[in-house]
């Protein structure tokens, strides 16, 4: 189907089908975020508390409900009241919405994408900020910057952000790394930094654009999404492969290139590991048959055991 344009104007109305589906997107998302967080430790990035400890100044975005009005009666300025345990954290998550994304995978039952469990896990990771009261962005992305949402802690929040979700669409192109220096430009506050990819890009490309992203002092989280497909290569008989980001077509038989292709696999999944690894990011592989919240929840559990034991260190798969 046509999706709704990539930006929009005054008096903008999502046609009922792209409304309906960013009202799927954001129950799934709050149940999924609900029904898992309820069983596992808290991440260690979220949490607050309700000792007062200073203001700071008002930026727009921040949930208005934290606004001291008995300094602005004094002043007439605005300002925040933050608390001593609070984490204040500020979460972006940078979605790829390269054509590869949009690979649903030969054998899928249900046709799920990898851009529909991106936005599926975007869409999540955004509400389990947003209960903590916390701050939250997004950037959808491929050859440039599709949409770049700014943070918000409100929680009506989520609605906007599905909403721009929903409108990503495939393009025939990923430059990862400009993307991140661009995003990284328009990220004024440290935070998390969250990327969700199927990472078919020149490594050093994506090391360049981490580099940026720990240079400015944000940790990074790199979710790397890939299709059962992609990890198995199941095919068989003579099969023509069409190219999703080059206009290409090539005729052949699967099992003559399988091991060749699996080693090549292992080998660009090895180096992007190494590369998040020495650049102190969490680098975990998910794949569209593994449910959202089981590779979150798998995640965000470890995390906390390694705050717990005291240890410290990018994540691996």
């Amino acid at each position: 189907m046509a999706l709704a344009p990539k930006t929009k104007g005054p008096g903008y109305v999502p046609d009922p089908e792209t409304l309906a589906k960013i009202g799927r997107l954001d129950l799934k998302a709050r149940g999924l975020v609900e029904g898992f967080l309820s069983g596992m430790h808290r991440s260690p990035y979220l949490g607050s508390s309700v000792e007062f400890a200073q203001h700071r100044g008002y930026v727009p975005g921040d949930d208005i409900k934290h606004l001291d009005w008995k300094v602005w009666g004094k002043n007439e300025r605005y300002y925040i009241r933050q608390y001593r345990a609070e984490t204040n954290l500020v979460a972006w998550v940078l979605v790829d919405c390269s054509a590869s994304m949009e690979y649903a995978g030969s054998k899928a039952a249900k046709g799920q994408t990898k851009l529909e469990w991106a936005r599926l896990a975007a869409a999540a990771i955004s509400w389990m900020v947003l209960l903590q009261s916390d701050a939250v962005g997004l950037c959808t992305f491929a050859g440039d910057v599709q949409e770049f949402v700014p943070r918000s802690s409100r929680k009506d929040h989520l609605g906007r952000m599905c909403d721009a979700l929903v409108r990503a669409h495939g393009e025939p192109r990923t430059a990862i790394g400009p993307v991140i220096r661009q995003a990284a430009e328009r990220i004024r506050s440290r935070g998390i930094v969250v990327l969700i990819s199927d990472l078919f890009v020149e490594t050093d490309d994506l090391v360049k654009g981490l580099a940026r992203l720990r240079h400015d002092g944000h940790d990074v989280l790199v979710i790397h999404v890939l299709d059962d497909d992609e990890l198995q290569f199941p095919f068989e008989g003579q099969i023509q492969f069409h190219g999703l980001e080059l206009d290409q077509k090539i005729l052949l038989n699967p099992r003559q290139i399988k091991a060749a292709y699996l080693a090549e696999l292992e080998k660009h999944i090895t180096a992007i590991d190494a590369a998040c690894r020495g650049s102190g990011v969490d680098h975990i592989m998910a794949s569209t048959s593994s449910p959202v919240d089981v590779v979150l929840s798998a995640y965000f559990n470890k995390r906390s055991a390694m705050s717990t034991a005291g240890t410290r260190g990018a994540i691996g798969r």
